[in-house]
């Protein structure tokens, strides 16, 4: 028996990075940024929210190496959502560098393991790719956004702390992904699940966890180095965590997979 309810696991995951950041608040005490304004942290945080739940629920249609492999495409439209919000424009020899990256890591996947367009991540044959397709790409469009909206806020509050940000948008998308749980009438069976399952109490807490640490680098990183070099660095470690499960577990890597590699290591 799996757990499917993707709200329900936006809703765990906010709450328990509300609770941690919270923590740190108090406990780092960072100066409180006076030139913000509420309603803007509303932005990134709904767009956070709605990246998070259109990559969980696209795993209900394509494989896990499938969403993988649309991840690695994410900084072409993080650099075209810059231009957007204004906050850098890009010369073209950068956008030939991100599809570059793109390409490369796709004749590196392909070379390696299927894709499994056709399979959730159950491994399960499902007929409505497509959906899960269309998903991905709506995932890319709002983290893109979420990730250039909080650059931006960076650039324009530089009193604004990393930790203040995270709590900010942890309470409000643990408020709306609360409703929309409500909503979705998933609260009643998510709940029944948690009861009849208690081992996944350990299964959130580390998921959230690990979600909460690794929040910390990102904020710290489009803070200081802007929301493109993030980009390039999540990239990157996708490339590099393929690599490392071929040598781990001997994948054999064929002569285009190799041409991938070298193109992207080219491009980097």
């Amino acid at each position: 028996e799996y757990f499917t309810y993707s709200y329900a696991l936006v809703f765990t995951n906010r709450f328990w990075t509300l609770i941690m950041s919270g923590i740190l608040l108090i406990y780092l005490k960072p100066r409180r940024s006076k030139s913000t304004v509420i309603y803007e942290y509303s932005f990134p945080s709904i767009s956070n929210m709605l990246s998070s739940w259109c990559q969980y629920e696209a795993l209900r249609y394509v494989s896990f190496p499938a969403t993988t492999l649309f991840k690695s495409f994410k900084l072409a439209p993080v650099m075209a959502m810059g231009k957007i919000l204004g906050n850098k424009s890009y010369p073209q020899y950068d956008y030939i560098v991100a599809l570059m990256i793109g390409v490369g890591i796709t004749m590196f996947m392909t070379s390696t393991d299927d894709l499994g367009f056709g399979y959730d991540v159950y491994g399960a044959e499902v007929s409505t790719t497509w959906t899960g397709i269309m998903l991905l790409f709506l995932f890319l469009f709002f983290d893109s956004f979420t990730s250039q909206f909080q650059s931006r806020m960076f650039q324009r509050h530089r009193d604004l702390s990393m930790v203040e940000l995270m709590f900010a948008m942890s309470a409000i998308s643990t408020v709306l992904s609360f409703v929309t749980l409500i909503h979705s009438k998933e609260l009643a069976p998510a709940l029944s699940f948690v009861m009849q399952h208690s081992e996944i109490h350990l299964h959130f807490l580390l998921f959230s966890l690990c979600s909460t640490i690794g929040q910390l680098f990102i904020f710290y990183t489009i803070k200081n180095f802007g929301a493109v070099v993030f980009t390039l660095i999540m990239t990157t470690r996708i490339l590099l965590s393929i690599a490392l499960s071929c040598i781990l577990y001997g994948h054999k890597v064929s002569a285009s997979g190799f041409f991938g590699l070298m193109l992207v290591m080219a491009a980097v």
